[in-house]
């Protein structure tokens, strides 16, 4: 039924811009600074957010959603996660 219907699409201005949010974080993961900027689209997001870090790790988000992960961590990552078993175990 939908497809007899024709509903008018709004496109989007090239001039639009939405917020993003760049979370920069401190060593221990909690975060330092938050930047609101305003971008066309992800790429220009991910280019300004790169120019704000000034070399943190960093996450940029839009909304609720995770855009991408700027920056390098000065420890591994992985020490801080561990394999879980295959199988529950059983209580008793």
């Amino acid at each position: 039924m939908a497809d007899l219907i024709k509903f008018p699409a709004k496109p989007r201005s090239r001039h639009a811009r939405r917020a993003y949010q760049v979370h920069r974080l401190a060593p221990s993961g909690g975060v330092v600074a938050t930047s609101i900027i305003t971008a066309r689209d992800d790429g220009d997001a991910k280019r300004q957010a790169k120019g704000l870090i000034a070399g943190h790790h960093a996450e940029l988000w839009a909304g609720s959603r995770l855009v991408t992960v700027l920056g390098a961590f000065d420890f591994p990552i992985a020490t801080a996660i561990r394999a879980l078993a295959d199988q529950p175990k059983s209580e008793g």
